[in-house]
């Protein structure tokens, strides 16, 4: 049976269909949202309060990059997805291909500017003096990791464009593990503190991107 045939969601019962296409992205989404509270509760147990505080502080701005850089990415992926459906795979091929294009003057552009922004939004959301160094620090980190973060997202939204959505689903609990083992090295063997904690995030996501970006180089037409 083709790739094509496997991922058809116009054959079976509709509503087992659409279960099977979408219980997946939801348990995706929790544990997305998970990067940002092992953190908080890794650095909580074993750097201390003010640590925990500072990452705290800056889950706000975490989830607007990440929840952009997803929506983008989706977006990019609509043409795949209606290529697929229209059996058209020449088309499909160009549509990813002007995601990655795309992709990548977001990442350009998204680093560079929250990377000169953060201190500007820590000290616009009042974060304390006495932690601000700390959030500076991780949010940093963090935004220096946005490539990971909107390439996952986009191989991840290709691949759903095509009907799969469990292979992203595979990685990201991969690397939602990844993170915690890496907290736990960074934090505790290296005594790394925040940026520990901000450079296990960036890593565990280049590690769902990569394992994504092989997986559709390998199996998918």
């Amino acid at each position: 049976m083709s790739k094509e045939k496997k991922n058809d969601m116009t054959q079976g019962r509709p509503l087992s269909v659409l279960l099977g296409f979408a219980l997946p992205i939801y348990i995706g989404n929790i544990f997305q949202q998970l990067y940002n509270w092992v953190d908080t509760m890794i650095v909580g147990r074993f750097v201390g309060q003010g640590a925990l505080a500072a990452v705290g502080s800056t889950g706000t701005i975490m989830f607007l990059i990440w929840g952009f850089s997803s929506g983008l990415t989706t977006g990019f992926t609509v043409l795949t997805a209606q290529s697929f459906g229209a059996g058209d795979e020449k088309r499909v091929r160009h549509s990813v291909a002007n995601g990655i294009l795309l992709s990548a003057i977001v990442i350009v552009l998204t680093t560079v500017f929250s990377m000169l922004s953060a201190r500007g939004l820590l000290e616009l959301m009042n974060t304390p003096a006495d932690i601000i160094d700390d959030a500076y620090v991780y949010t940093v980190t963090i935004c220096g990791g946005i490539v990971a973060s909107v390439m996952y997202n986009l191989f991840s939204a290709s691949l759903r464009a095509v009907g799969n959505s469990r292979i992203p689903l595979l990685f990201l609990v991969i690397s939602a593990v990844t993170n915690i083992v890496l907290d736990l090295f960074f934090i505790i063997f290296l005594q790394l503190g925040v940026f520990g904690a901000a450079l296990a995030t960036d890593l565990s996501q280049a590690l769902a991107a990569v394992g994504c970006a092989i997986y559709i180089i390998t199996r998918e037409p």
